[in-house]
């Protein structure tokens, strides 16, 4: 939901688990310190990046975890591309309030002040609403 294609975002999931194994003793909140790490590669890959932004758009995948979920996936790869246009800061927030987390624990997870959380997802979900609105009126 970060924005990753589906190649990055298994290496980075893949390279977090690694992290979360060497460091299990240590690891207070394991969901919450897993998001964090991935979500620091994500940005560090995304700055590394020199190719065009064409090339970072979301792959398309036929892998379905069943026959009939053809709609479902195409609903998730559409609010996939609403995210993929948020700026990154935006999209991190909003990715993790899709998780379930609150504005007070993604602060505390991020280094941010609750209210800047609060704004960038105020933001984040005024953008994706008016993107929304557009394509239902095309």
């Amino acid at each position: 939901m970060a924005g990753a294609p589906a190649a990055l975002a298994a290496d980075l999931a893949q390279d977090t688990m690694v992290k979360a194994y060497e460091r299990w003793d240590r690891i207070q909140s394991p969901e919450a310190w897993c998001r964090r790490v991935a979500s620091r590669e994500l940005v560090r890959a995304f700055s590394q990046v020199e190719d065009s932004i064409e090339e970072l758009a979301l792959e398309p995948t036929s892998l379905l975890p069943a026959p009939g979920h053809a709609a479902e996936w195409e609903g998730e790869q559409e609010i996939l591309r609403l995210l993929g246009g948020l700026p990154a800061r935006q999209r991190q927030v909003l990715a993790w309030t899709l998780d379930g987390y609150t504005p007070t624990e993604i602060a505390a997870e991020l280094g941010m002040r609750p209210a800047a959380v609060r704004a960038s997802l105020f933001k984040a979900r005024l953008a994706v609403s008016s993107r929304m609105t557009d394509r239902e009126g095309e």
